[in-house]
């Protein structure tokens, strides 16, 4: 099948493609801020030519595995990188190929993107569908964790990964979605949102939790769920050791036997049922 150009042109506004030069603008300022570089205004009006090595590393690593400050300071709507991107829209078309019944819901969704490019792909390759895009978040960041895989990791003191209710919602319109159309959006922390969330089935759950205790949650709450033949995507299984431990601890406990298949350097997938698990 041959790529369709609507959608690929998606994929690279949703990741920030058109904005990498800004987000090395924004490191470079804030280096100076710091007081580690001086300010030279011609750096800031042709950053591209002053930290040429940088930018070729990014645009060599479509998948976002590297230059962090660089691509966050972008302010994409998502840092999938492309193939998490494209697997995304995989999923979607065996989803719809195969009929397979259910919602599609993110739990852990930071400005939006892939619950915009979900929607905006159902919206385009199946307007009369009734399925709805789920978005589970704080929206205010991670929360702290006791949890001993955890403690490496203070992401609750990160403000790169606050995005709030508002702005999401602000950020579908932006793409022209009314983001109370065929959207539901569910602010808290897993813990306290998870237990008492039902959606009446799930044909794609995107687990993006970061720690330990988070991607339990989602799990431990939502996996019952997933219909047969649905799609279980863990974003950050390969990138975070406690998202890693507590996904392989749930499939154990559950003696889920269904292959895991990589996406890229840290996505992975399974399909409920592939193996009877």
């Amino acid at each position: 099948m041959a790529p369709d150009p609507y959608i690929e042109l998606l994929k690279k506004v949703i990741s920030g493609h058109f904005h990498r030069e800004n987000g090395m603008r924004i490191n470079y300022l804030l280096n100076v801020a710091y007081g580690a570089q001086p300010f030279d205004l011609g750096k800031v009006l042709d950053i591209r030519s002053h930290a040429s090595d940088a930018l070729a590393r990014i645009e060599a690593d479509p998948d976002e595995a590297s230059n962090y400050r660089e691509r966050i300071f972008g302010f994409p709507y998502s840092m999938l990188g492309q193939k998490r991107l494209y697997n995304v829209e995989a999923a979607l078309r065996i989803i719809l190929h195969e009929k397979i019944p259910g919602d599609i819901l993110e739990a852990g969704v930071w400005r939006g993107g892939a619950c915009i490019f979900a929607r905006m792909l159902l919206n385009h390759l199946a307007p009369d569908s009734d399925r709805l895009v789920w978005l589970c978040d704080s929206f205010e960041g991670l929360p702290p964790s006791e949890h001993e895989a955890d403690k490496p990791h203070p992401f609750h003191l990160d403000l790169s990964l606050r995005c709030p209710l508002e702005q999401v919602r602000e950020n579908f319109r932006l793409f022209g979605l009314d983001p109370d159309h065929k959207t539901r959006f569910v602010r808290g922390f897993f813990a306290d949102t998870l237990p008492r969330l039902q959606t009446g089935g799930l044909s794609l759950l995107r687990a993006d939790g970061d720690l330990y205790i988070s991607t339990m949650d989602i799990l431990e709450n939502l996996y019952a769920q997933v219909v047969p033949g649905g799609f279980v995507i863990i974003d950050d299984y390969g990138a975070l050791e406690p998202c890693r431990l507590a996904t392989d601890e749930f499939r154990r406990r559950l003696g889920i036997r269904d292959p895991i298949r990589w996406i890229d350097w840290t996505g992975i997938y399974w399909r409920k049922g592939e193996a009877g698990g």
